[in-house]
């Protein structure tokens, strides 16, 4: 039975038991790869805000008027 992985809406009322654990189990590994994605893309946002912030400061801070000590 091929199944397409994008479509859960099927009929589960005729598959083997076998077929019912390969549709669990690719169900519950998409779904662990979304949360991965997303907690990825969380880090990068905050990394990306932390480098933002950094590099503004820098730029801020070099002041071509200011006196070296």
């Amino acid at each position: 039975m091929q199944l397409n992985n994008l479509n859960f809406n099927e009929d589960d009322g005729f598959m083997s038991i076998e077929d019912l654990r390969a549709l669990r189990l690719r169900k519950k590994k998409i779904e662990s790869d979304k949360k991965a994605r997303q907690y990825i893309l969380d880090i990068n946002q905050r990394y990306r805000n932390m480098s933002a912030r950094k590099s503004n400061n820098f730029l801020r801070n070099m002041n071509p008027f200011k006196k070296a000590a």
